[in-house]
């Protein structure tokens, strides 16, 4: 049964022991000084701090792990798409690719640097042939840059190739191009703005040239890098043979638009032009470069191509003959015949002209590093083509050598032509000036960079 007055009396009791117990233990302890106060103190700040500091860490570890464990997790997330996706990067065979991992799409961007010097003598070129001429300084000859690859499978191959032009510094596109190859059929079709193919030293890139750059007659007749635009047929069934036949708007005409000639310096109307070419032995893969340099084993190709353009009332017709000789010793041989069939107003003066060129190079690339090499080559103009007392006939003799740093990609090369009867047209491509009749020699020094 509850009782309030018990529960008072409990309480009381209670109160006076504590009270007890309280004074008796005042009474024993001594009293403390005050210096031992500010001891204790400063102990009690000191490991204040140290424990605020002690937390303080614990929470900036706390922070760093989940920080870290972030990016982990995001790592692993893009990782895991990257995985979904297949893709595939890498170096391999001398290039960068970007690839997905079924081969069904693939990326190779690549860039080539020709940095040159460039040294002109021409006897008896001033002052009407009373002062000898002396030009020379450096050049960017070619910095390009491009992508190829191909789309949804191997059957749809793409290029595009750009350059920065090397008198004026502005980009210009030199070739984009589609190709697709039916399917079991030896037979592709390609579109868009691509090499003529006429000539297998103009076919040939110069990124792969033993020689620091391309012929005289390959500058002039076929306008260098013989760039057209147009429609082509492919056969190449992989054994011995293959050609190409190709309805273009005409050599020389490439970055323009629909328009006819000579609208906005249009130079040409339209064009046809074909090339066959027979393997008797070797592989197709080192036929498309002009040296010997890296070969397996040894080849033989012979070709021959022709392309006619429209412009207006004339008309041009050039035929090629050539042949390539390469052995896994490193020698490498190459010939070509090239003549051009012009046909003008019939009631102008040199209505019609025909001029015939040939062409003939060796190189024996020694080692992994040597190659030196030589090329000689003629051209003679028709005369109807140029002023009375033009000498028409033109030779050179050009020597030099390669010094492959790291292959293909990284070469130093320095060459020297010599022309008894100069040139009676310019080339600056070449690094040739107009010197008819007189002597002309030039140097030239020059690095290769690809990537």
């Amino acid at each position: 049964m509850y009782c309030p007055h018990r529960k008072s009396k409990l309480l009381i009791a209670t109160a006076a022991v504590t009270l007890a117990a309280t004074s008796a233990l005042a009474a024993q302890t001594p009293t403390t000084q005050p210096q031992d106060i500010n001891s204790r103190i400063d102990a009690l700040e000191a490991e204040i701090q140290q424990l605020r500091q002690q937390r303080a860490d614990e929470k900036a570890q706390q922070q760093q792990q989940t920080t870290t464990q972030d990016v982990l997790k995001n790592a692993q997330h893009h990782s895991q798409l990257l995985d979904a996706q297949g893709v595939l990067a890498g170096y391999t065979n001398g290039r960068f690719i970007l690839q997905s991992e079924d081969g069904k799409y693939l990326m190779h961007p690549w860039l080539q640097l020709q940095f040159r010097y460039v040294a002109n003598y021409r006897e008896g070129a001033k002052d009407h042939g009373a002062e000898n001429d002396y030009q020379g300084g450096f050049e960017v000859r070619r910095l390009k840059f491009g992508v190829d690859g191909n789309l949804f499978g191997d059957q749809l191959n793409y290029f595009t190739q750009f350059a920065v032009d090397r008198h004026t510094g502005n980009l210009q596109l030199e070739m984009a191009w589609i190709k697709y190859q039916f399917d079991h059929s030896p037979f592709a079709v390609r579109a868009g703005q691509f090499k003529d193919p006429v000539d297998h030293e103009q076919l040939a890139t110069s990124r792969l040239f033993p020689a620091i750059d391309r012929t005289f007659v390959d500058d002039v007749f076929l306008n260098g890098e013989g760039f057209i635009k147009g429609v082509s047929l492919i056969y190449d069934p992989g054994t011995f043979i293959r050609s190409e036949v190709a309805y273009t708007g005409g050599l020389r005409n490439f970055n323009t638009n629909f328009e006819q000639y000579p609208n906005t310096g249009i130079p040409a109307d339209w064009g046809a032009a074909g090339r066959v070419e027979y393997k008797a032995f070797g592989k197709w893969k080192d036929y498309d470069q002009i040296t010997a340099y890296g070969i397996p084993e040894d080849s033989l190709v012979f070709g021959g191509g022709a392309d006619y353009t429209e412009a207006g009332g004339s008309a041009a017709l050039l035929q090629v003959v050539d042949g390539q000789w390469q052995t896994r010793g490193g020698l490498s041989i190459y010939a070509a015949y090239l003549g051009r069939y012009t046909s003008n107003n019939p009631t102008a003066k040199g209505a019609y002209t025909y001029d015939p060129t040939a062409r003939f190079q060796i190189a024996w690339a020694i080692d992994k590093h040597w190659e030196p090499y030589a090329r000689y080559e003629y051209v003679h103009f028709d005369g109807k083509e140029f002023p009375k007392g033009t000498q028409t006939n033109v030779n050179i003799l050009t020597v030099g050598g390669n010094y492959y740093v790291y292959g293909q990609s990284f070469k130093l090369s320095a060459d020297v032509s010599y022309l008894p009867d100069g040139v009676p047209v310019n080339d600056d491509s070449f690094g040739l000036l107009v010197n008819n009749g007189r002597t002309e020699v030039v140097g030239r020094v020059q690095f290769q960079l690809l990537l």
